[in-house]
């Protein structure tokens, strides 16, 4: 069963949102991600964080109906202080919703913070049609022809491989503002890339819209 992280950024819809609500068994709102679900009449289990995002009326509204624990560190943020929860709950499949918004620098920090965890968690963040997250070095997916894959070198995955890609990528460097694997597209019903060394971002659609 999922673990499910709400951050404070801009939800997918909520159609894509009940597919993984019917699996999970815990939901943590990173802060002011409680103040979606009480719009969405969804009642987390959790909400953590410095609680600076969170309003007096959603704060209000969960004190007798969900745990709140304040973290006052400002070394990490809400998204990480639940990742940390989740480490030490050992809650390790865990799913993330909101983790774009307005901030483009809030956005690049939450994949940095996917990155430094992702080899402790199995950490998937969903957007409207993505579900993004690093390869542990290979991967074979189900896909549906001519669909959008993209892959990137965070910062550089060396000797990247891969089948059933309209643009194959054979022993290729994939480095961050030096080639990208973005926007390439699907060619059969399964999709496989491995690569050698470094990290590797894989965005592929969820088909759940």
């Amino acid at each position: 069963m999922h673990t499910l992280i709400f951050l404070n950024g801009d939800p997918p819809s909520r159609k894509v949102i009940n597919n993984y609500l019917k699996k999970s068994n815990y939901i943590i709102a990173a802060d002011g991600g409680a103040n979606y679900l009480k719009n969405e009449n969804i009642d987390p289990d959790l909400i953590i964080g410095d609680l600076d995002s969170i309003s007096r009326k959603t704060s209000a509204f969960f004190k007798d109906r969900s745990m709140i624990i304040k973290v006052r560190d400002q070394d990490t943020t809400d998204f990480e202080k639940s990742l940390l929860f989740c480490l030490k709950e050992r809650k390790d499949d865990i799913i993330v919703f909101g983790v774009s918004g307005d901030r483009s620098d809030h956005t690049l920090n939450n994949f940095s913070i996917l990155k430094r965890y992702y080899k402790k968690l199995n950490i998937r963040l969903i957007s409207d049609d993505f579900e993004i997250f690093f390869i542990n070095k290979k991967i074979i997916f189900p896909y549906r022809k001519n669909e959008t894959v993209s892959l990137l070198g965070m910062p550089k995955a060396s000797k990247v491989n891969s089948r059933g890609l309209k643009y194959r990528l054979k022993d290729t460097d994939l480095e961050f503002g030096i080639r990208e694997g973005a926007l390439n597209e699907s060619t059969s019903s399964s999709v496989s890339v491995e690569f050698k060394s470094g990290c590797l971002l894989l965005f592929k659609k969820h088909f759940l819209k």
